[in-house]
């Protein structure tokens, strides 16, 4: 896959995604890997309005909880089912979407991670991003919180940013960061931390958001960049200490915490979901479920819903969401093979 090199990725804005769905009893990944596509219920044998709505990652995070409450509410498109399809960071339940085919197509609950990281992570990724799909909807923005439990912080005397960097330079021994595995965001975020700050940390992989969130609630971990949605009832309950966020302007769900850019310059990182369906469906067809979406997400107690989560809303349809999955996929082309080695 090409890449384009002209712009810095340590000083554009861009915005970052992952999370984490919910395993369903309707299908395993185990079972996809071994039937492949053309062992599960296709649209076509239900109604000719019935879709499936493909979350590629495991139980109870955000884009789970999205698309569950997006199939409820779209009531226009009648039968919708939602299945998790997990395994590979998300990409084996995006290749089924990809695999499915224009004539019995599926829905995915993609992600920066999908469509914008793995690529360039693994070479023999098993569909394009940019060419298995029809994007349809941006669901939100999802920004990351750099978090420690509020005990730890409390005994270093770490508020800020700032006091987290004096106490890095006092103890040479390198803090335990916790991620949802190599590659994940919250991986990249930690080593473009080291990058820009020079500063040594120790990365800790998991299988998974919630292992990971577990490892630093526990003990095992000292600091986390999770993505707002999964820590802010942790912040909210006293557990985490929310020291600074990658977003580009304080968040308002967290007021008082600061831009983690203001004190590590070009450290400004956000995540996003939204809708695709499988490539090859028509403009009319793509129209039809991109705005019935979009009126879902128009609806005030919806709105209320993503709110609470802490995601930020943002109506991009089409070929505008579009051109945001394609800016991302160059951005963090960029960034991994220049900037950054993970390993």
């Amino acid at each position: 896959m090409g890449t384009d090199t002209t712009a810095s990725p340590l000083t554009r804005r861009r915005l970052l995604t992952l999370t984490a769905a919910a395993a369903s009893p309707l299908i395993a990944s185990r079972a996809y890997a071994q039937k492949g596509s053309a062992g599960f219920t296709t649209n076509s044998s239900k109604a000719a309005n019935a879709l499936t709505l493909v979350v590629p990652y495991s139980a109870g995070g955000p884009l789970d909880r999205a698309s569950r409450r997006l199939a409820q509410d779209t009531t226009s498109i009648a039968h919708m089912q939602v299945i998790n399809v997990t395994g590979a960071g998300g990409s084996t339940g995006a290749a089924m979407v990809a695999r499915a085919g224009a004539r019995d197509p599926l829905l995915l609950m993609g992600a920066a991670g999908t469509h914008a990281i793995l690529p360039w992570l693994n070479p023999q990724l098993p569909y394009d991003p940019l060419r298995d799909f029809q994007p349809l909807n941006l669901v939100a923005r999802m920004p990351h919180v750099l978090v420690m439990r509020s005990e730890l912080a409390q005994q270093w005397r770490i508020q800020t940013p700032d006091d987290l960097l004096r106490f890095m330079a006092r103890n040479r021994q390198p803090l335990r960061y916790a991620s949802a595995g190599n590659g994940s965001i919250g991986h990249i975020a930690g080593k473009l931390f080291q990058t820009l700050t020079r500063v040594p940390l120790q990365h800790l992989p998991f299988a998974g958001a919630q292992p990971a969130m577990s490892a630093l609630l526990e003990g095992s971990s000292d600091l986390m960049f999770d993505n707002i949605a999964s820590c802010l009832p942790h912040i909210r309950a006293g557990r985490l200490k929310a020291l600074g966020v990658t977003s580009a302007a304080p968040l308002p769900m967290l007021p008082g915490v600061p831009v983690l850019g203001e004190s590590i310059r070009g450290l400004e990182l956000t995540t996003w979901f939204g809708l695709f369906a499988t490539a090859g469906i028509s403009d009319a067809q793509a129209s039809c479920w991109a705005n019935a979406f979009a009126r879902t997400l128009q609806q005030p107690a919806v709105q209320q819903y993503f709110d609470a989560m802490g995601v930020i809303r943002e109506d991009l349809r089409l070929q505008d969401f579009a051109q945001l999955v394609q800016a991302d996929h160059r951005f963090y082309g960029q960034l991994i093979r220049n900037n950054l080695q993970l390993s």
